[in-house]
């Protein structure tokens, strides 16, 4: 019984660390806010984009190099209009990049994932995924990073 249970823990094991799905980053918003944009109404990501680093990805924000266990998260709200202002609304989406060397090699060492809406399950597609790496490849020398910190 207990040569099985190990066995199971082996292999409970093995299947996590191949999943292609990075956990999601729930205290994101207490991070460091890198970046905020807003992009316009005609844009296929219309809205107020919001750009989250962990202290991780804040040392590959200053150095270059995103070090393993790097986050970075775009937040992407709707634009609400109040008289002359625009406010960030309710939220669209949340995009999420986590770097692993070794479980997403295949990938420039990043997972590529987003959440819907209020959801707090990543839960992008396979051809998605792909898409976003085909995106960031262009910045393979930004360690696959298109943000920057704002000035």
């Amino acid at each position: 019984m207990k040569i099985t249970t190990a066995i199971a823990f082996i292999v409970a094991g093995s299947l996590l660390a191949t999943d292609p799905t990075a956990p999601y980053p729930v205290e994101y918003q207490r991070w460091t806010v890198t970046r905020t944009f807003i992009a316009g109404p005609d844009s296929t990501v219309a809205g107020f984009h919001h750009y989250y680093a962990n202290e991780k990805a804040m040392v590959g924000f200053t150095t270059g190099k995103f070090p393993d266990g790097s986050v970075i998260v775009d937040e992407r709200r709707e634009v609400e209009q109040h008289g002359s202002s625009s406010l960030a609304g309710k939220r669209v989406s949340v995009a999420v990049m986590m770097k692993d060397s070794q479980r997403f090699a295949s990938t420039g060492g990043w997972s590529f994932d987003i959440a819907m809406g209020d959801s707090e399950t990543l839960s992008a597609s396979a051809e998605r995924k792909s898409a976003c790496y085909s995106c960031h490849l262009k910045q393979k020398d930004r360690d696959f990073v298109y943000s920057s910190l704002r000035k």
